[in-house]
């Protein structure tokens, strides 16, 4: 084989690796390392701290495919009419374990007033990501922020401020003769713990039979047309609970309230009332 025949076959070995080379970079078979593309798992959106703004009450689990992430910036904005009320700064976002957490809230607003209790604040916040070969290293996320309200004394409030029931409130006014709850009277009302306790502000009458489920809806009714009540709470449901044995003229309801955010804190959602009549007796 002369020389020259050499030559050709060499140059045509290198025309083929080449094409092949070409058609291994188009058909992905060559280059760098595969990129990542870091997913964000995300679970929840309410994030709540203390009425003090000092401790973190909930987190939400939070993660990123193939990559590690701080907060790097934050910007609050007005949701619903009420929120912008806070002020946010990446140092009050801690991702630690998997989760995100709010601690430290400053107790003061942009124009330095108090922060509002149980206002949800919409948040951006902006992500900073690390890793290797990922596809982008920055995301974002809209969560809201807030402090709790503790409502037990609005729900006193509520209770204590309810329209009075008469015997007109019932459909027989007859039913309940010389009756008179009224609500906001002092000496009258018990309130502790869970137990509401009202006494007929007049003496009753023996020949009274006072209908339960009458005062149940009666009941019902005026907790959900009470302003305070629609303030805090999205729901209510009144039951009978019990007559007492031995007094038939006192009867016991359970109230169920439902809390309207889940950044208002109550120790207590369920009630009792118990209603003393004097006199006559509670029928079913």
């Amino acid at each position: 084989m002369t020389n020259k025949n050499i030559l050709k076959i060499l140059v045509i070995m290198i025309a083929v690796l080449s094409l092949f080379a070409v058609s291994c970079r188009k058909s992905g078979g060559g280059g760098g390392p595969t990129q990542t593309d870091p997913i964000k798992n995300l679970t929840g959106n309410l994030l709540i701290v203390s009425t003090d703004g000092k401790t973190n009450l909930n987190s939400l689990p939070l993660s990123f495919v193939g990559a590690s992430a701080t907060v790097s910036d934050v910007k609050v904005d007005k949701f619903g009419g009420q929120g912008g009320d806070i002020l946010l700064f990446p140092t009050n976002f801690i991702i630690e374990n998997g989760n995100l957490y709010l601690t430290n809230l400053t107790t003061t607003n942009k124009d330095g007033g108090e922060v509002k209790a149980a206002v949800s604040n919409k948040v951006t916040l902006t992500f900073s990501l690390s890793g290797e070969n990922l596809s982008r290293y920055t995301d974002t996320a809209d969560i809201f922020v807030g402090k709790y309200s503790n409502i037990y004394t609005n729900t006193f409030d509520t209770f204590t401020n309810l329209t009075t029931i008469v015997g007109d409130s019932f459909k027989d006014a007859n039913s309940f003769r010389q009756g008179e709850f009224n609500f906001g009277i002092v000496d009258k009302t018990f309130f502790k713990d869970n137990t509401f306790s009202i006494t007929n502000n007049k003496p009753g009458d023996a020949n009274n039979n006072i209908g339960v489920n009458e005062c149940i809806s009666i009941l019902e009714k005026n907790i959900k047309e009470n302003a305070i009540f629609t303030t805090y709470f999205s729901d209510v449901k009144v039951s009978f609970v019990s007559i007492d044995k031995t007094s038939q003229f006192i009867a016991t309801f359970k109230v169920d309230l439902t809390p309207k955010s889940a950044l208002f804190d109550t120790p207590y959602t369920s009630y009792n009332f118990i209603f003393n009549a004097l006199q006559g007796k509670w029928a079913q």
